[in-house]
This record gives structure tokens, sequence and C-alpha cells, in this order.
């Protein structure tokens, strides 16, 4: 079920950020000043392909865009004294990670010097004797922790890190942490919002109360009735596919205050029957993940301690994840439920 929520995640950002008017109005209103005037951003188009390896993929998706610079020139003279190549677009390169899992990943930086990498070796092959474009590294974060930024330096094993910091890759990063991000921001549509909006509550409990307002939202943005309908079903998958506190009720009041009851709710409802099934399927896989995890703190820690037991049996899903991992390294059994 782990690789289903994560598909789930992927398959959500890459269609909604696969809409440029969406994308178009983010980049507008939430990028730094002094990085957004030089685009235009009117010229924005999605560049194809991945750069997140497979054994990434449960932690990251990502997307590359491409935008024109405004009145760019490479400023040489021609024979005639006029500006050689003053008519040559420029670009730059706008590479969006998402991470979706509920914690960060302190490997986020090296994610995006991989690509930037990558990305300059094509342009150095394809235009050999230009300059490098931009490349503006953005990470949207969806998380209940507070986002820590880790450099390239950071990850390095080294007692005097001072003593290789001008010998080491060093970069900053634009960050998207949708907890401290202003969702009703009014320079922002509504299908913007409504997008900021549910990747705020899709791994809260709030989500209940939210989801009919989001929809709403979702339903005043500008379109075709088609496509507002394909939106909202969309959103509303994600929701039953990723959540756990939504119900039958909570859907059915979301379609009512859309008004899509009618041309949706039984496609929904079928949904909801195929999504309980994998739930109950899920809840069996996770039982088992639990019991596996005792037995290895057993073996090496001995007798569970009562906490131990007690965040073992309400750990979701990822944190039984973040649990395995930490059983490697831990000296004592508290430490394998630790999320810091």
């Amino acid at each position: 079920m782990s690789d289903q929520i994560h598909k789930f995640h992927d398959a959500f950002f890459r269609k909604e950020l696969g809409d440029l008017s969406v994308v178009r109005n983010l980049l507008q209103h939430e990028l730094p000043e002094r990085l957004a005037a030089p685009m235009d951003l009117s010229t924005i188009e999605r560049v194809d392909g991945s750069y997140v390896s497979k054994a990434m993929r449960s932690t990251f998706s990502d997307l590359v865009f491409r935008v024109k610079l405004k009145g760019r020139d490479d400023g040489k003279k021609g024979k005639d004294g006029g500006k050689k190549g003053a008519d040559k677009d420029h670009y730059a390169y706008i590479y969006t990670l998402f991470e979706h899992k509920s914690y960060m990943d302190d490997w986020c930086s090296l994610q995006l010097l991989k690509y930037k990498a990558a990305q300059w070796e094509i342009c150095q092959k394809e235009h050999p004797t230009e300059k490098l474009p931009p490349i503006i590294s953005l990470v949207l974060y969806h998380g209940k922790r507070a986002w820590r930024r880790r450099g390239i330096l950071d990850l390095i094993n080294t007692e005097d890190p001072e003593a290789l910091r001008p010998y080491t890759p060093a970069f900053d990063y634009v960050l998207w942490d949708v907890s401290h991000m202003d969702r009703q921001r009014e320079e922002l549509d509504f299908g913007v919002r409504a997008f900021l909006e549910i990747l705020y509550h899709i791994k809260r409990d709030s989500l209940r109360q939210y989801l009919p307002q989001i929809t709403y939202m979702l339903a005043q943005s500008p379109g075709e009735r088609s496509s507002i309908l394909e939106k909202i079903e969309t959103y509303l998958k994600y929701a039953i596919g990723c959540s756990d506190h939504i119900d039958e009720e909570t859907i059915e009041q979301s379609l009512e205050s859309s008004n899509t009851k009618e041309e949706l709710m039984a496609t929904l409802a079928q949904k909801w029957v195929n999504e309980g099934e994998a739930r109950g399927e899920a809840r069996g896989i996770l039982g088992g993940q639990s019991k596996l995890l005792r037995k290895q703190i057993q073996l090496r820690f001995g007798q569970i301690p009562s906490y131990v037991e007690e965040q073992l049996a309400k750990a979701t899903e990822e944190q039984l994840e973040r649990f395995a991992e930490n059983v490697l390294t831990a000296t004592s059994a508290e430490e394998v439920v630790k999320l810091n």
C-alpha cells in the first residue's frame, strides 16, 4: 500500500502541475521577485523526463519547466556593428522536486545537484560555445514537521567541514513549504488555492472539514464544465486514495458543495468501495510490518518497553518505514521510535 500511496501522490502532482496555468500563477506570486523578474512566464513549457532514480521514487517526484528570459542577447558585435545573436532566445530551467513523505529527506540537496549536473551537461553538449543556462531549484514540501535545510556539505562525513567548504558544491533552493504559504492569498487563482489546500490537509484529519471547501473552490475556477468535473474527480480520488480521515459522508458533502453530485457520485462511490477493499489489505500488511519490527527490536534490545509498544501500535505506514530504518543504527529500543 505504501507504493500505491506514493503513486497517488506522484500522479496528482504531475497532473495538477501539468496544468501550466497553475504553474504560471504559482511562480508569478510565490517565486522570489529577483528570480521571477527576468522570466517571461507566458512562455513556460514542461520538459519531458524525470531525473529521480528508482530507489528515490517513494520519496520524490520531479518535473522540469523551461521559460524564456526577457530581453537577453549575447552582447557580441557582428561585422556590421550590430549585436550578433540579438534575436536568439535564452532560457532558464525550473527543476521542481515534490517531497511526498511525511518527514523530510536529508538527500534532497543531492537530488537537486544531480539534476543540475545532468541538465548542464546536456546543454554543454548541444551548445559547446555558449554559457550554461540558469537552473532554479524548487522544493515543494507538505509534511507536518518543520523543514530543515541541509546542504551537500552537511551530508559529508567529516570532522572539519570548514576545511572542505571551498571544495564542496554549495547552492540554495526555493522552498515552498505548504504549511507556511498563504494558501488563501488573493493573487492566487481558485484552482491554485485548492491545490495548496489539499496538499496541506491530505495528511491531517482536518481534511474531513476542508474537503467540501476545496471542491467548492474548484467549482468556482474558470473553465469548461467538463474540465471542472474532471478536476474535482481528480481531487476526490486523491483524497480517497491517500487519506484515512474521510468517509462517504464527506465525499457526499464535497459533491454537494460543488454541485457535482449528480455527475460524479456513482463513479466516486465505486472508487470508495475499491479503496475500502485495498485498505483492508493494507491493514493486514501493516500488522505484518509491525510484527516484524517488534521481532527486530527484541533481537537487538531484548524486552520491548511499554512506551515503544504504544508507538508501534499507533504508527502509520510511513512511520513504520522510518522505524525500520532507525532499528539499524539505534542504541536503544526508545531510539527506534524517534522521528526526529
